[in-house]
């Protein structure tokens, strides 16, 4: 099997075709199902010429998290952010649609180790929380998921190897991996800065491309983002890889107090995760380069507890957990 390293968006130049049959047409997400319609309100569509091509998610009502790999630029009327969406071809009441004013990649994203892949979206105005949209939980820092962890993953990615994209918003389960067993599968090509999942059995079940920036997660709360995965969705042998976001907590905050208070009125300490990183693997597989699961390129086509608070208003009040 050729493993090279599939960069989970439907766009950019890494994106590389399939290399021969896999997985059953009509399979979910890969290998799941479609989820309840706005039953995960946080979620977001990141749209180009009114494409999706990444996901997202919703973490304060001007803020949204997705993958640094996505190349999303800002101020630019080509491109918006969709919240509070399902079916992303009909139009549908309980979506709100904005642009991005800013968009802020961490300062040591590398794009051939993909290591430090996140990015923050700073929207042009504020989401109004609803039973549509909602937040989303961020982790406390550092922390980590145990291997064997069973969390869910969702996305408007394709839902087989053969580039057929989803009528709606699609959900399937994937379980953490050892990172020592992932970076054993990966020849050395997972950092610390990762986290791993994969499926439970021999089914093909993971995320496909477009599913790149969407979160992983785990008991209300989002532990992962979509970064990169196989050259063959779902396939277990190569487990998908996200960014563990406990390691940047302190530099979320760093960045959403800093454009809440002008510029060095507000004292932060961003934390090693914004000083520098923990260090990473190389990343170029060994037949080719990163594979994301993005989606620009090759246009195809086109309650429950969630967090319905807006950002607290003291500096230093940011919370990470809801409490």
């Amino acid at each position: 099997m050729v493993t090279a390293l599939l960069i989970l968006s439907l766009g950019g130049s890494v994106l590389l075709p399939a290399l021969g049959p896999a997985g059953a047409r009509g399979s979910r997400v890969i290998g799941g199902k479609a989820a309840l319609p706005h039953s995960w309100p946080f979620i977001a569509s990141i749209q180009m010429d009114g494409q999706h091509f990444c996901g997202g998610f919703l973490v304060w009502p001007k803020w949204v998290m997705t993958a640094a790999h996505c190349p999303i630029p800002r101020r630019n009327p080509s491109v918006r952010v969709v919240l509070g969406a399902h079916r992303l071809e009909q139009p549908e009441e309980s979506q709100q649609v904005f642009g991005v004013e800013e968009s802020i990649a961490h300062p040591l994203y590398d794009p051939r180790t993909v290591d430090n892949d996140i990015r923050l979206l700073r929207l042009n105005g504020s989401a109004t929380l609803n039973k549509y949209v909602k937040r989303i939980r961020l982790p406390s820092p550092h922390i980590d998921l145990k291997p064997g962890t069973v969390c869910l993953v969702l996305g408007w990615g394709d839902i087989s190897n053969y580039g057929e994209r989803p009528e709606q918003l699609m959900e399937t389960d994937t379980a953490i991996v050892k990172r020592s067993l992932c970076r054993t599968l990966w020849r050395g090509r997972v950092s610390a800065n990762m986290l791993c999942g994969a499926s439970r059995n021999a089914t093909l079940r993971g995320v496909c491309a477009g599913d790149s920036g969407g979160p992983l997660v785990f008991k209300r709360k989002v532990y992962g983002i979509v970064s990169f995965s196989g050259e063959r969705c779902g396939d277990r042998r190569y487990p998908d890889v996200y960014t563990k976001i406990s390691n940047y907590i302190d530099w979320v905050h760093l960045i959403v107090l800093k454009h809440r208070h002008p510029e060095g009125q507000q004292k932060h300490n961003p934390g090693p995760g914004a000083a520098k990183g923990p260090g990473a693997g190389r990343l170029r597989g060994p037949a080719g380069g990163p594979r994301h699961r993005s989606g620009l390129e090759a246009p195809r086509r086109a309650g429950k507890g969630w967090d319905t608070r807006a950002p607290p208003p003291a500096p230093g009040a940011l919370t990470v957990d809801g409490n």
